[in-house]
């Protein structure tokens, strides 16, 4: 399957209210479409909040496009390596989103010239997997909004919430214990920093919310700092959970040996793609750790299907207004699409008010 040519494009959409910690925050998601043979993989990363896809794009143009075409589309480990020596000097940034637009619309490919899902491609053991709600619980929403956007989420079905903290240290106990009365005690409450916490504040408010039967308690300081993560999984009875700013496997590792995560959280595009998400997948399961993987759930539906180490995917519904492709979840679960790739297809509507490059 020859790589006949590679269209690049870049799509600019807003936050979901539910989520953005300022005006005007958005996604930019920098995307590909490969041809070969009369078939089309797409594939697509993003960066949140600012603007910067121009720079993954520009990549994409002058180095990894004219490197791919003429390519073998079947073989994605390979080019995967491939597009990890003709960058390594850059380290770990940028690059990752690159290669991940292209080893992610490689996998599609590969999946639909075989007729199977992406799940069926990579090695798929289960036809369902548990997703818990997410996205609806930024910390700028008032307490009333927080318990009834997670109430809606345990109406449709969800049997997990997860709730965002760190943003006010004196408020948080009182909007957790709001969503917990409301919910009930048998319904998971997650809660996620994003990094904003230090240990020692992230250790007081761990404590404090202990009460509350939190079922884990995300990125609670800086990614870097795994002696942190160490201590605090030590020291609180809640599991600590992380990952999604590790931009490899090989950024797990320490964190996996150290028992720093009981659950990782990588995201597919933050790691360059299909191809090392496999890899952390195996290492996550080789050391009896749990898989949770960020955001990107029209994704890791997929991946998650094929491992049994997931705990939870994250149902992040944020692209659910610009693509054709819907999640079918029941009872807390969602059923892994069996359509040949992975299915996400963006709208036309959304090319012509979202595109920008």
């Amino acid at each position: 399957m020859k790589i006949e040519n590679i269209d690049t494009w870049i799509l600019r959409v807003p936050f979901l209210r539910e989520t953005a910690d300022f005006d005007d925050a958005h996604h930019e998601l920098i995307g590909v479409t490969v041809h070969s043979e009369g078939l089309t993989g797409m594939g697509y990363s993003f960066i949140t909040d600012h603007a910067g896809g121009t720079s993954v794009k520009a990549l994409l143009d002058d180095l990894l496009v004219p490197y791919l075409c003429g390519q073998n589309a079947s073989q994605p480990e390979r080019i995967w390596n491939a597009m990890e020596d003709l960058t390594h000097r850059m380290g770990t940034g940028i690059n990752r989103f690159a290669m991940a637009s292209i080893d992610i619309a490689l996998w599609d490919l590969k999946a639909k010239s075989n007729g199977h899902s992406l799940a069926a491609e990579i090695g798929q053991i289960t036809d369902d997997v548990p997703v818990y709600g997410s996205g609806k619980a930024g910390g700028r929403l008032s307490v009333d909004e927080l318990v009834r956007l997670s109430q809606e989420y345990v109406d449709s079905g969800f049997d997990a919430v997860k709730i965002r903290v760190g943003r006010d240290l004196d408020e948080d106990p009182a909007r957790i214990a709001a969503v917990r009365s409301a919910l009930g005690e048998h319904v998971k409450i997650m809660i996620d920093a994003n990094e904003r916490l230090s240990y020692s504040s992230a250790l007081s408010l761990g404590r404090k919310l202990a009460e509350h039967d939190i079922f884990w308690f995300e990125e609670p300081v800086v990614y870097t700092d795994r002696r942190s993560h160490v201590e605090l999984a030590r020291q609180l009875p809640m599991p600590i959970v992380g990952g999604e700013h590790h931009c490899s496997s090989a950024e797990f590792l320490d964190y996996v040996t150290e028992r720093a995560f009981t659950m990782v959280q990588p995201n597919v595009c933050m790691v360059g793609g299909v191809t090392e998400m496999v890899r952390i997948m195996h290492l996550a399961e080789s050391h009896g750790v749990g898989f949770a993987p960020h955001l990107m759930t029209d994704l890791n539906i997929h991946l998650a299907a094929t491992t049994n180490s997931t705990v939870y995917v994250e149902y992040f519904p944020f692209l659910e207004p610009y693509t054709t492709n819907r999640l079918e979840i029941a009872n807390g679960r969602a059923m892994v699409p069996t359509a040949a790739g992975h299915g996400i297809e963006f709208t036309d509507e959304t090319f012509s008010k979202y595109r920008i490059a």
